[in-house]
């Protein structure tokens, strides 16, 4: 599997998982709260993709700690988009920063341990060799 799937599948409980915070918010009006939680989704996953700022496993030095802050602040960036975008609440930044916790660490969890789908380097006759 692809790392950028196993950082979508980690968005999964990760999107969840924040939102269940007391400061973030789903859906003001009573209704549902499924729209905001595939919308905060969506928008997530499309703008990880764009912006890849998690590290291919947790061994890679100094890179881990600026990937760490730069995602940080892109997923608390992406909690107030998704509020100005949506019905979805956000309290303040305190817990904007807490949901980014949460969900990057959540998509950190996914990449590192789901498996890669590779198990080796690749032969010349497209198998993998261990």
């Amino acid at each position: 599997m692809k790392d950028i799937r196993r950082q979508q599948l980690g968005l999964f409980p990760g999107v969840a998982l924040a939102a269940a915070l007391p400061g973030i918010t789903l859906d003001e009006t009573g209704e549902s709260p499924l729209f905001g939680y595939f919308f905060a989704y969506i928008l997530f996953a499309g703008i990880s993709t764009a912006l890849w700022a998690t590290p291919k496993d947790p061994y890679q030095g100094l890179l881990l700690p600026i990937l760490a802050v730069i995602g940080l602040i892109q997923d608390t960036l992406v909690w107030y988009l998704i509020a100005w975008l949506s019905e979805v609440r956000v309290d303040s930044v305190w817990w904007a920063l807490a949901g980014a916790f949460v969900v990057r660490g959540c998509c950190w969890a996914a990449v590192w341990i789901l498996p890669s789908g590779t198990s080796g380097t690749p032969t010349p006759d497209g198998t993998s060799e261990t």
